[in-house]
């Protein structure tokens, strides 16, 4: 199973040669209907995961029937969760190729590393089934928009971690916003202000025992094994993460596209930062300021620091906008204060939750992307933001972007960091 790709491994089966032959995928055997449980597998469930374990098991027509998790010492806590709400375990896999040849599963959860998450996506709408998939949703720009495609032209529906869409309060702050009460709103400035002390060093060891090392790396360049470089710090590590910009920034990126209302690329971005304070194994910086630029003079701003620093308005973690008639400031994923006219008296404010997976389950059984509060066009959107401001920090130099091909302008070498040089068998397609 592992020397295949999911593609070859679907069509291998003569069991379903008339189905191949015409979308090259094989059906599941049902789909959900309004009536049914929806079958789901969490996939990646130390961290992050469990959040997505809880949230299924809240739900009384959603049915975890499945964990798939590549390392078998962590999955304790989401195994015991599951039996402890049926009265029995769900189905384990190590393998996700093995899990989506499961018919039932109807849908599949994503909490895995940053470098898996499109091409888990992608094999999972290869093989119909539908797909929750954790921020951002791919490495790199190009696997993004691979993820739509795939999303649109096996009809799957795939929502995009970015839960601050559900939440009423955020709706609340966006409407406000859209509808003039901050005037012309020519400003957005993101923080990330979390405490990112030093990981230290650590040599080269063995591979633990209940570890399938080779599918972790998956699509990513194979390096010896190193505990520093496993479980969450792989955020800092250009091979598997996206740094902080891309692990708790990419929510606030998300809130200030939207607040903007900008549904396109912008047309320059340009970084500077690093990482000090402080000297480790990890490569992403933890300070950084990324600065996108629109041609109808909108500006959009964005702080990293992980180190002791102050907050802004009373967020450390959010979005603060800027219009001509006050500022609006999102202090959490829930709570917006706005602060009106030149003395910045306090104006309307609120706050609200909502639930992501609620809105994912609805929208599956609906089988209509546009119930989605986050579907993966959204998501690719922003996370492509993020990733062009991660390739300007790193090549040290303004681009400029052309929106339109969602690649770089005059500079090839901005270019090549599109995408990336997959690992075979984990290869993500050209065509999807």
């Amino acid at each position: 199973m592992t020397s295949i790709d999911r593609r070859r491994f679907l069509q291998g089966s003569a069991l379903t040669a008339a189905a191949v032959a015409t979308s090259g995928v094989a059906p599941t055997t049902r789909a959900a209907g309004p009536n049914d449980a929806l079958r789901v597998a969490c996939v990646g469930v130390r961290g992050q995961g469990m959040s997505h374990v809880g949230g299924y098991l809240d739900l009384p027509d959603a049915r975890i029937v499945a964990v798939c998790d590549v390392d078998k010492n962590v999955i304790g806590r989401a195994m015991k969760a599951v039996t402890g709400k049926y009265g029995a375990g769900p189905k384990y896999y190590q393998d996700i190729r093995k899990l989506l040849d499961d018919k039932d599963v109807d849908a599949i959860s994503i909490a895995t590393p940053n470098h898996w998450h499109a091409l888990a996506t992608i094999w999972a709408c290869q093989a119909d089934k539908d797909v929750y998939v954790e921020k951002p949703c791919s490495h790199n720009v190009v696997e993004g928009r691979r993820m739509v495609e795939a999303a649109r032209k096996h009809n799957r529906i795939v929502q995009h971690g970015t839960q601050c869409r559900s939440n009423q309060g955020m709706k609340d702050a966006m409407a406000f916003l859209h509808g003039g009460k901050l005037g012309n709103v020519y400003l957005a400035r993101g923080l990330c202000y979390r405490d990112r002390p030093s990981i230290g060093f650590q040599d080269d060891g063995q591979v633990p025992d209940g570890l399938d090392y080779d599918i972790w790396t998956g699509p990513a360049d194979m390096r010896p094994f190193n505990a520093n470089r496993l479980h969450y710090n792989w955020h800092w590590f250009w091979n598997t993460g996206n740094g902080d910009l891309g692990n708790q920034g990419i929510h606030q990126v998300d809130l200030a596209r939207w607040g903007l209302n900008k549904n396109e690329l912008p047309q320059r971005v340009l970084a500077s930062g690093g990482r000090v304070g402080y000297k480790d194994q990890a490569e992403t910086p933890n300070t950084l300021t990324v600065h996108w630029e629109f041609d109808d003079g909108v500006q959009f701003e964005f702080a990293v620091r992980g180190m002791a620093t102050n907050d802004e308005l009373g967020a450390k973690v959010g979005v603060l906008f800027y219009g001509t008639e006050g500022v609006l400031a999102i202090t959490s994923y829930t709570n917006w204060q706005s602060y009106l006219g030149p003395k910045m008296e306090k104006g309307p404010g609120g706050s609200g939750g909502g639930n992501h997976f609620r809105n994912f389950v609805d929208a599956v059984k609906a089988r209509d992307p546009k119930v989605l509060n986050a579907d993966i066009a959204e998501g690719h959107l922003s996370s492509a933001y993020m990733h062009m401001g991660n390739i300007a920090y790193r090549l040290g130099r303004k681009l400029t972007i052309n929106g339109k091909t969602e690649s770089f302008i005059g500079d090839s070498e901005a270019d090549t960091m599109l995408s990336r040089v997959y690992r075979k068998p984990y290869v993500v397609p050209d065509v999807v």
